[in-house]
């Protein structure tokens, strides 16, 4: 078994019990609701997220690590091992990839002989928490850093997400949907599909309707060409449990038990996005 910590951000949605089991370690972004602040996943669980994001008048914001706080983190793990991979929330999308190379920096300087490794995902959510399992993985089986920074790269892109969301007022106020799009979209009933693109959430495609979403969700993905059909596995995260549940219901129903690789909640990063009420079916692809 090699010496190496696998490290992620709440951006990953990695469950407590998961981050535990694997020995993965997790930095926080904040969440900020005006003046107040939260540490994700410490001061804040996602459950009182969502209730505050409901209740509150304006729009919250994320904020990444402190840098204070992220050179304290890294610097201590990286004098407690060989090595040290962080996989982190998408460049394209947030700071913190930058700012935890400028920490990279500052370590090697004081500690040249220091193993630390930063891998942009480009992705977001439980599509980087089965990534960082899968080099936990491989980690304990005694593979080098290179091979899984190698390995995890390839498999990153090897998940497509498919995300819905009951509401557009979020993605709106985020300024991810113009507001024409979003009085659009509510007045006809159009959900658009989401998926991560360049490591950006963007549009894929569209549904109409509110009935039987999930099953035709499921209907696109099996549509998509790049769909693995013959090894079919997927991660399933939600902000409402009664949608992922059904998600996983209908999966396991049309591809068989095993189907599910991960099953998670999304976080405030996510969340303050796409609000409650959000399913995404995240299929292997070819």
């Amino acid at each position: 078994m090699a010496d190496i910590k696998i490290i992620v951000d709440t951006g990953a949605d990695i469950s407590p019990k998961t981050a535990q089991e694997y020995d993965i370690g997790i930095i926080s972004f904040l969440s900020l609701f005006g003046e107040e602040q939260y540490v994700q996943g410490v001061s804040i669980t996602n459950e009182e997220f969502f209730d505050k994001l409901e209740n509150f008048d304006g729009f919250p914001t994320t904020s990444q690590t402190p840098y204070g706080d992220m050179y304290d983190y890294f610097n201590d793990q990286c004098s407690k091992h060989k090595s040290v991979i962080y996989f982190a929330l998408s460049s394209a999308a947030s700071g913190q990839y930058q700012t935890a190379n400028l920490v990279k920096n500052e370590i090697l300087e004081e500690n040249p002989d220091a193993d630390f490794h930063i891998v942009d995902t480009g992705k977001f959510s439980l599509i980087i928490a089965q990534t960082a399992v899968y080099a936990a993985q491989m980690a304990h089986n005694g593979k080098s850093v290179n091979e899984i920074i190698c390995e995890c790269e390839k498999y990153l892109e090897k998940w497509r997400a498919y995300l819905l969301v009951d509401t557009l007022k979020y993605l709106e106020k985020g300024g991810r949907l113009s507001k024409a799009s979003a009085f659009v979209g509510t007045m006809l009933d159009i959900k658009p599909i989401l998926t991560i693109e360049n490591g950006l959430i963007s549009s894929m495609d569209k549904l109409r309707g509110k009935k039987k979403l999930i099953d035709k969700l499921i209907e696109k993905i099996q549509e998509d060409p790049d769909f693995d059909a013959d090894s079919p596995k997927f991660l399933v995260v939600q902000s409402d449990r009664k949608k992922g549940e059904e998600a996983l219901e209908k999966l396991r129903g049309e591809f068989g038990e095993d189907c599910i690789e991960m099953y998670g909640e999304f976080g405030p990063l996510i969340g303050t996005h796409v609000g409650r009420g959000a399913v995404a079916i995240i299929p292997r692809i070819k």
